[in-house]
């Protein structure tokens, strides 16, 4: 009985050691507690560091064909007076005319508060690990964040961490 758990315990040793080391294995989310030092390009070819931004500031990574993305983009739309404190920047990694075609569909292409902004998937990936879309992200003044969301949500509850 002693040999067998002895057999036992060096062969859970071997496959340990055995196994796919830990740079195989998926990274971890990464925290996004602060604003995340990823740089967008705006629709007119203004370059910004979100860990810059100032105010409250709201992020919204969509993806220009995703129907729940629409969605949410037209609720914040019809409800934009209720964001009037904060900034929205909707982020994809689409290519700027279909952002620019989204951006003019719901009518915040022209609105002082809201911004679009293409950024490369990696960047996405870097600052918030693989996310749904939908996603939003909202800071606070001291650029810690607030609430986020993943997947489609609805304006109401959005507006209850503006």
């Amino acid at each position: 009985m002693f040999l067998l758990l002895k057999i036992a315990v060096v062969a859970t040793m071997i496959l340990q050691a055995c196994s796919p080391s830990q740079e195989k294995r998926p990274a971890a989310q990464p925290a996004v507690n602060d604003l995340p030092a990823m740089s967008i390009t705006l629709m007119d070819g203004t370059l910004l560091a979100t860990k810059l931004l100032q105010g409250k500031t709201m992020l919204v990574l969509f993806q220009t064909d995703c129907d729940h993305c629409q969605r949410e983009a037209a609720d914040i739309e019809h409800n934009l007076h209720a964001f009037s404190t904060s900034t929205v920047y909707f982020i994809t990694s689409n290519p700027m005319a279909e952002i620019e075609k989204f951006a003019r569909e719901h009518k915040l292409d022209k609105r002082k508060n809201v911004h679009f902004a293409w950024t490369s998937t990696e960047n996405i990936l870097k600052s918030f690990g693989p996310i749904e879309t939908p996603s939003i992200y909202i800071y606070s003044d001291e650029h810690r964040l607030v609430k986020s969301f993943n997947g489609e949500v609805s304006v109401a509850e959005v507006l209850k961490y503006i």
